[in-house]
């Protein structure tokens, strides 16, 4: 069997190599792989045609000004597909460009089953989507349990599968004592900064981040203070240093390395008794860990727009989403400011049982305790290419 995949960022390529692994696990005989991944993927042997962070493009505005690269990518998808005639194409997330594939190599081809991976958020706008998608994307792999009756209502296949938090290890006893050994951490409160992966993310967020941060301090003067970046914008993320709190620790790997980077972050997620991060699955991290948070997030003005405009959902954070409670509280575009950020973070601080317990319940709703979600996925996909063949 030959499965087309393709991950447009670096999420996507986390969930497509654990399908990999599922599918390897679950079928008799071992597949092949082609197709568009990045290291985790090229890692399970799959030979990416271009690199994913060419579609690592986030915004409106955003996918505008990269249009006649992402033009180019696409076309290059579509003949690779073509040519390669998979028994099956697995999209993943990225549906600005995705959908765009699958659109067009079912207009070329009736006869390849497309499953998409990490169903688009019809609950939050665009509900039509659901329908459109119906005309070129066969079945759908859900990471919410409450997602699967919006595709089904238009007759198109969807499983929840799970989502992949619940298989998140934390930090181990060893790697949470040599954080605090090598950066001198006692028992005061450890406050945790998670401005985003992207530099335009980093950009927008870290000036107000960094004073709400520094009023925090003022009020609860023995905080210490860890500003934890990402691998590919460490470097970027350094020029912002000098807004946070005094001797805030900068995690990057640049002097730790990439393995010891990837514990302390885990053992940083595990300790901290608040959080002030960028809106994304983050949230489900910080749930897994049971850190208390407090959300921020903005884009480029004409982007944040369009979307407000098309927002069905009076929330954007996950735990808030699943839970159907809002506890967790965002300061999102007009209202991201610093004084907004330290207000919350302060009554976050001083009360949190709300949203422990509402951890708790996003972890068990989110399938934890059942079968692995890289395996329910790919059991759903060989089921949905059986029941394809045979209908």
């Amino acid at each position: 069997m030959k499965i087309f995949i393709i991950a447009g960022e670096d999420s996507g390529d986390k969930l497509g190599s654990a399908v990999i692994d599922g599918l390897r696990e679950t079928l008799d005989a071992s597949p092949e792989f082609v197709g568009i991944g990045g290291a985790e993927m090229n890692s399970r042997g799959l030979a990416s045609i271009f690199p994913i962070s060419e579609l690592s493009v986030m915004g409106f505005v955003e996918i505008v000004s990269h249009y006649k690269n992402l033009k180019k990518r696409l076309n290059q998808t579509v003949s690779a597909i073509l040519d390669e005639k998979p028994d099956i194409l697995l999209t993943i997330d990225a549906p600005e460009f995705c959908f765009r594939v699958a659109k067009k190599v079912k207009s070329f081809n009736q006869n390849i089953p497309i499953a998409h991976y990490v169903a688009p958020s019809v609950w939050a706008w665009r509900p039509k989507r659901a329908l459109k998608i119906s005309n070129y994307i066969d079945h759908v792999l859900a990471l919410f349990p409450f997602e699967a009756p919006y595709f089904k209502n238009v007759g198109l296949s969807c499983d929840f599968v799970g989502h992949p938090i619940v298989l998140e290890d934390v930090a181990s006893k060893e790697n949470i004592e040599e954080l605090k050994k090598q950066y001198f951490l006692g028992d005061d409160p450890i406050i945790l900064c998670l401005p985003g992966s992207r530099k335009s993310e980093i950009n927008r967020l870290m000036p107000p981040f960094g004073q709400s941060l520094q009023m925090f301090s003022n009020v609860v003067p023995n905080s210490r203070f860890i500003l934890c970046s990402t691998p590919n914008v460490f470097e970027h993320s350094k020029n912002y240093l000098k807004s946070m709190p005094q001797d805030t620790i900068f995690l990057s790997p640049e002097d730790i390395g990439i393995e010891k980077y990837l514990a302390f972050k885990k053992a940083s997620f595990k300790i901290s008794v608040l959080a002030l991060a960028a809106s994304g699955t983050v949230s489900l991290e910080l749930a897994a860990n049971r850190t208390p948070m407090v959300i921020g997030y903005d884009m480029n003005y004409l982007s944040r727009q369009i979307i407000q405009m098309m927002m069905r959902i009076d929330s954007v954070n996950l735990v808030n989403l699943i839970t159907g409670n809002r506890n967790i509280p965002e300061c999102i575009g007009a209202n991201l400011n610093s004084e907004n950020l330290f207000l919350e973070m302060v009554r976050v601080y001083s009360n949190n049982q709300n949203q422990i317990k509402d951890f708790i319940t996003t972890m068990a709703l989110l399938g934890e305790n059942n079968d692995p979600p890289n395996v329910r996925a790919a059991k759903s996909i060989i089921q949905f290419y059986k029941n394809f063949k045979t209908a």
